[in-house]
């Protein structure tokens, strides 16, 4: 037995031996049945029992108990029927997330002990399901220890013991192994209802070679899963190579545009020819565009590969908010929103300018560009320890479920077609704030505007 245990004397059981089993199952009023009949059965021999459970299934138990003819209230006086709270129970032993073996034979053996007593002697009926608990809470470690625990209880104790688990709490490759090593725990396993009610056992064995050809079809199909997840990450990287490659060869021609539209810019303006200016300053608008979608994929493969490196400085969320604003007032003449902001007082903090400058220009651009000619108001303040930025628009609103997914990569609430752009300005946002160690969220209605809220901390007020 493990050290957890440590050396306490042991009294050896009555008859020997450790009935201690495990009852697996999906609908509880198959347990309640199941756990009434086990305790009934220990009644009728003049047993106690203790059951260890929440209090809804406390309830239906005994409830079950009652529909079998079984006078509860006399027996919970005279101590031969006690009910436990499982998580309460469970405090009283649990040390730094694990079952501490002293604190567990006191709590349990002693509640144990007087049962005993109360029985003449006999041997006691508990029904736990304390360990459920644990593996719910995403701790097999304990659960797993709780039942070693359990198993050299019951060599000191007259103990039959019923252990219970949601067949539920099963899922993954991991919960596997656990579900192996708790049957290996018991001395009896009892699977769930649709295989233990079947009532005939050449329907059982059918239902087994049906269990069998299930599981090798998920092995199968785990199996196709696992190589199309290889081929996904392959084509994955494939892609962010692409992308990585296209917008570094981009940059350049891009870069050379430029240049030379300031250069015609600059003659057209000498020359005066004012049609000329216009369809450049159209050229100038298109070039931007596409220098801004050029670096909005170059940000999805430095994020995916970790190379979202924050600059940080000291410097102001106000002149930043109002820098971006001052550079963004041709897309907002082009929307026909009026802009209303509101950044008075400096707001200090460690940030990186340039990446800020970003959020605060996409949360605009998002906000002209579904702002419907509406007003929009951006809006700098202070929060406890948190700077808070918000953006609001009054124009067509975001459905409650596509809230959560604008903020993922290449997704948004509305068709392309109706308004263009990669989906990517959002996601970025949240990326630039995340790192920031902020946050970012939504609040929005159709037809009735969206409002998007920055907090990120702060050193200065």
């Amino acid at each position: 037995m493990s050290s957890t245990h440590g050396g306490t004397a042991q009294r050896q059981h009555p008859s020997g031996g450790n009935d201690h089993r495990v009852q697996f199952y999906e609908d509880p009023s198959f347990l309640f049945d199941v756990v009434a009949k086990f305790l009934a059965a220990g009644f009728q021999a003049g047993e106690s029992a203790v059951v260890i459970a929440s209090e809804a299934h406390t309830k239906g138990c005994t409830a079950r108990l009652k529909a079998l003819g079984f006078d509860v209230e006399p027996a919970l006086e005279d101590g031969r029927l006690v009910l436990l709270d499982a998580r309460a129970t469970l405090a009283r032993f649990m040390v730094d997330g694990l079952p501490d073996w002293s604190r567990f034979q006191q709590v349990i053996g002693d509640v144990l002990d007087r049962s005993h007593r109360a029985s003449g002697g006999r041997t006691v009926r508990a029904f736990g399901e304390m360990v459920d608990l644990l593996l719910k809470d995403q701790n097999p470690q304990a659960a797993l220890l709780l039942e070693e625990q359990w198993n050299a209880l019951g060599k000191t104790h007259p103990l039959g013991l019923l252990c219970a688990y949601a067949l539920g709490g099963f899922q993954t490759q991991e919960d596997a192994r656990v579900f192996h090593a708790v049957c290996g725990a018991h001395a009896h396993v009892i699977p769930t209802e649709a295989y233990s009610q079947v009532p005939a056992e050449e329907l059982r064995l059918r239902e087994v070679a049906a269990l069998q050809q299930r599981s090798k079809m998920l092995e199968a199909e785990i199996e196709h899963r696992k190589r199309i997840e290889k081929e996904l990450l392959v084509a994955v990287r494939l892609r962010d190579d692409f992308l990585s490659v296209a917008g570094h060869e981009l940059r350049t021609p891009l870069a050379t545009l430029q240049l030379q539209l300031h250069t015609l810019t600059r003659l057209a303006r000498e020359t005066g020819d004012a049609r000329v200016q216009e369809r450049l300053e159209r050229v100038r608008q298109q070039v931007q565009r596409l220098g801004t979608l050029t670096e909005e994929l170059l940000d999805v493969v430095r994020v995916g590969e970790g190379r979202l490196a924050l600059q940080t400085e000291t410097c102001d969320l106000a002149a930043i908010v109002l820098d971006a604003v001052d550079l963004s007032s041709e897309e907002v003449a082009r929307s026909g929103c009026q802009l209303r902001v509101r950044a008075e007082q400096p707001l200090w903090g460690e940030w990186d300018r340039s990446r800020l400058e970003q959020v605060v220009t996409n949360l605009l651009s998002n906000a002209l560009k579904y702002g419907a000619g509406r007003p929009v108001e951006v809006v700098v303040e202070a929060s406890r320890d948190r700077a808070k930025l918000v953006v609001q628009d009054h124009g067509i609103g975001i459905p409650l479920d596509a809230q959560a997914r604008i903020f993922d990569r290449f997704e948004r609430a509305v068709p392309t077609s109706s308004y263009g752009g990669l989906g990517l300005g959002l996601w970025m946002v949240r990326q630039v704030v995340e790192a920031h160690g902020g946050g970012v969220r939504v609040e929005s209605e159709p037809g009735s505007g969206a409002t998007f809220t920055v907090e990120l901390p702060y050193t200065k007020g």
